[in-house]
């Protein structure tokens, strides 16, 4: 039996004119592939634990498409990956959660990510563990705030007060990542189509 949370998620998101799917872990990358197609495309994307960790990038790379992705370049290389990924085909990220009425939320520090998200991608695809869900807008952003961005800034080794604490202070800082909050709605209307992957098991921070 589909997980409630789940079930909601997918009915509200559909309403709001997502596209959603629930895969298995295992099942995911087969998904992907299904929805991009074998036609080769230029497919970009942010920093992911979730798409690591199951290989998805790798995978789309070795059926002969063009993947931009952050992981595979040096700092030096970065911002010319980052306009390119922001002229993909596709873009494939994760979310640092969602709400089970469909919206979407993110915390950046270049807006590599949420920029292709939202703007100048037409087709993207969102790849969702069950443990990024939250019932409410508010412990959306509470989850994003005090549980994902400092995981990140860890990962990242920033010198931040949210790195040190593992917790949110919102203070000014060099090293900040949360720059930039994201809360998307809909798709909007220069997008084709816009994939939620929803997986019910736990994925990424």
């Amino acid at each position: 039996m589909m997980d409630e949370k789940i079930s909601r998620l997918c009915a509200k998101a559909k309403l709001r004119g997502f596209i959603p799917h629930v895969a298995e872990k295992a099942q995911v990358n087969a998904l992907i592939g299904s929805l991009i197609g074998d036609e080769p495309k230029v497919v970009g994307s942010g920093g992911s634990v979730t798409l690591h960790d199951l290989g998805t990038l790798f995978e789309l790379s070795a059926k002969g498409h063009k993947v931009y992705s952050y992981d595979t370049v040096s700092d030096e290389e970065r911002p010319t990956l980052y306009q390119r990924a922001a002229k993909a085909d596709w873009f494939i990220s994760s979310a640092n959660a969602v709400t089970t009425s469909g919206d979407i939320v993110n915390i950046d520090g270049t807006a590599n990510r949420v920029a292709p998200l939202i703007f100048g991608v037409p087709d993207v695809i969102y790849v969702i563990g069950v443990n990024k869900i939250a019932d409410t807008l508010d412990e959306a952003i509470e989850r994003v705030r005090n549980h994902a961005c400092p995981l990140n800034a860890r990962k990242l080794n920033k010198n931040t007060p949210c790195a040190i604490t593992g917790k949110s202070s919102m203070r000014n800082s060099a090293d900040c990542i949360c720059n930039v909050t994201t809360i998307v709605h809909h798709p909007t209307r220069l997008q084709d189509q816009v994939h939620l992957i929803i997986v019910p098991e736990d994925l990424g921070y």
